[in-house]
């Protein structure tokens, strides 16, 4: 993943809270959850780009990512706007 990400922090923030809120009503019983938090903790560690932009996004929430809800969170709205940037 040797990618730079420019998403656009705003929409991101917005998208990934509707994503946390949904995990939490759905008390984490997502399909691809348990993949999500893999794929998070797998992919922050292996791709320094991918490192940076969570940086910025906690940076720019005023808060890190410290638990598998938000890593869940984070890569369901990661994949999602990546999906919609390929489309378009």
């Amino acid at each position: 993943m040797a990618t730079t990400f420019t998403f656009h922090l705003p929409t991101f923030l917005d998208r990934f809270l509707d994503e946390y809120e949904f995990l939490y009503e759905a008390r984490d019983r997502v399909a691809g959850y348990d993949e999500a938090v893999a794929e998070f903790d797998k992919t922050i560690a292996a791709s320094p780009n991918f490192a940076k932009f969570v940086a910025e996004f906690a940076a720019y929430r005023e808060d890190p990512i410290t638990s598998d809800r938000e890593a869940a969170a984070f890569m369901f709205t990661f994949y999602g706007m990546l999906d919609e940037e390929e489309a378009a």
